[in-house]
């Protein structure tokens, strides 16, 4: 389906044709908002990447073990699956990170009881150390990161944002299914031309 010309421009095609996503059939308040978001995840990425070097660690190993410090408080039996479906990941990506917190003597990994080929994930005293240590550079890093909202302003963003982390994972396929070769031949020039 080709989008139609924008109305402000006239020459550029809307980037998005769902009606909720348009403003007087402009796709400019959604484009503002793509970049605003992407403004947002490059500087929370940063910030996570900053935290988790402050404890050791790269920022994606900080946003696991973090994950496995805080879903085991109510977990008593938290697997790799249940962590990669929490943070959004796949699990062979979750083990491999995993594997590197266990080599660092922060996470211990024990047989689950209940079903021998699972394993249970625990931080270990090492970790709970370091992340106490680091709340006092977080704490105020994350009540700065998100300063601006309201407590209903936070729940709004959080209903939203739980709605759209599911998204990401759909919208690649599509856009494999739309362009299997990874390009679009009539969009990139040909070598030499």
């Amino acid at each position: 389906m080709a989008a139609k010309a924008s109305k402000q421009t006239g020459a550029l095609p809307l980037t998005a044709s769902r009606a909720a996503l348009l403003v007087d059939g402009s796709d400019h308040e959604f484009r503002e908002l793509v970049h605003d978001m992407l403004a947002f995840a490059s500087a929370i990425q940063e910030v996570r990447n900053r935290l988790g070097q402050l404890i050791g660690l790269s920022g994606t190993q900080y946003t696991v073990l973090t994950a496995i410090a805080r879903l085991s408080e109510s977990e008593s039996e938290l697997g790799v699956n249940q962590l990669a479906e929490h943070l959004h990941l796949s699990g062979a990506f979750v083990t491999i990170e995993v594997n590197k917190l266990v080599t660092a003597g922060l996470v211990t990994k024990a047989v689950n009881p209940e079903d021998r080929r699972r394993v249970v994930l625990r931080v270990t005293q090492e970790a709970v150390r370091r992340l106490n240590v680091m709340t006092r550079v977080q704490c105020p890093a994350n009540d700065m990161l998100f300063e601006p909202l309201t407590a209903r302003d936070f729940q709004q963003l959080r209903a939203v944002t739980a709605k759209l982390a599911g998204t990401g994972e759909r919208t690649l396929r599509l856009i494999a299914d739309l362009a299997p070769d990874g390009t679009l031949p009539e969009a990139v020039p040909v070598a030499g031309e």
